[in-house]
């Protein structure tokens, strides 16, 4: 083969292989905001969960024992919670409610993830980066940067033994 000939047949020997690889996760990822921020349907059903007395919930939690709701989250994936109902803070008849967008003026630091977040309100939680995000009514498209995790999700309340009511969860996610 002549040089000229050789030259060519690698170069398309190289373009050819450069289009059999994987696309990016970050293309993946872009369109799964896009596809987050029009609210079309995710790769993945939407999730329903509940927080009943201001019990925390996982999505995705698996270990050899125990699969629980949703499927763990992968890097890049996008994630977006929304949620409705009351719960109550204490036991006292005349005590507040709130919804999962919490106190309107107040913030305190979540104990998971230790942000600034709207009091008795919603977060969410990665587990494995102990990262953290507000979720009140609406988390918005949260993209989940790191290992393969799991999504826990509670209310910004320290001493939740004394709530009742229940916010009504549901978790979609995006995934390429």
């Amino acid at each position: 083969m002549t040089g000229i000939r050789y030259t060519t047949l690698i170069a398309a020997t190289v373009a050819a292989l450069a289009l059999l690889q994987p696309a990016p996760a970050q293309a993946g990822t872009e369109l799964s905001q896009r596809l987050c921020r029009g609210d079309q349907i995710g790769v993945i059903r939407d999730t329903p969960l509940a927080i009943v007395n201001g019990q925390p919930v996982s999505f995705g939690y698996q270990d050899r024992t125990f699969t629980g709701p949703g499927i763990p989250l992968q890097d890049g994936d996008v994630v977006r919670v929304r949620a409705t109902g009351s719960i109550k803070i204490d036991s006292w008849p005349w005590g507040p409610s709130y919804s999962p967008a919490g106190h309107p003026t107040e913030r305190t630091r979540t104990v998971w993830g230790g942000i600034s977040a709207p009091s008795y309100g919603l977060y969410g939680f990665f587990n494995s980066t102990g990262s953290a995000f507000a979720v009140g009514a609406d988390s918005g498209c949260v993209v989940y940067r790191g290992p393969r995790t799991w999504l826990w999700l509670a209310q910004n309340d320290d001493r939740t033994v004394d709530n009742s009511g229940r916010w009504d969860l549901t978790v979609r996610i995006w995934t390429f």
